[in-house]
């Protein structure tokens, strides 16, 4: 089963097609798009099922995630984050035989965020300082996957 969607529309529920949902600052955020780079890679990646092993210290991912964005409202200002979800209430281990419930999920903000709608659609985004760790008490922002 495919984990990853290769392209991305972003929504919201106060985003509606007819009406029912209230429309503050709707207009700043309906329409984005999200198209991740190095597109090729990252499904080569996923046909293999490579997986990663993180540490305690902590671990950039690779693939660096990278995305372009465009629909933004250029002088509106967004806040950028990633969210790591786990798939179910499991933290897998080495040994595929047992399995531990998993720790609540972290978000990494982007550095430059906030940024104008401008400053973000100008160039590729790169979460490149994004570090995972398997480290549930971790305390210098890196994400926790809490994984072994």
């Amino acid at each position: 089963i495919s984990l990853i969607s290769w392209n991305y529309q972003l929504s919201v529920h106060c985003c509606p097609t007819e009406g029912s949902y209230p429309r503050t600052k709707a207009s700043q955020v309906c329409g984005i798009s999200v198209q991740l780079e190095m597109l090729e890679l990252w499904q080569q990646f996923n046909q293999l099922c490579t997986e990663m092993i993180v540490t305690k210290a902590g671990r950039r991912m690779f693939p660096t995630f990278q995305v372009q964005i465009s629909g933004m409202d250029p002088t509106a200002e967004y806040i950028l984050l990633m969210d790591f979800i786990p798939v179910d209430d499991k933290r897998y281990r080495l040994d595929p035989h047992s399995a531990d419930i998993a720790a609540p999920s972290r978000m990494h903000f982007h550095p430059d965020s906030p940024a104008s709608g401008s400053q973000w659609m100008k160039q590729t985004v790169s979460f490149d300082t994004l570090k995972l760790t398997n480290n549930l008490l971790d305390d210098n922002g890196h994400v926790s996957t809490y994984f072994q």
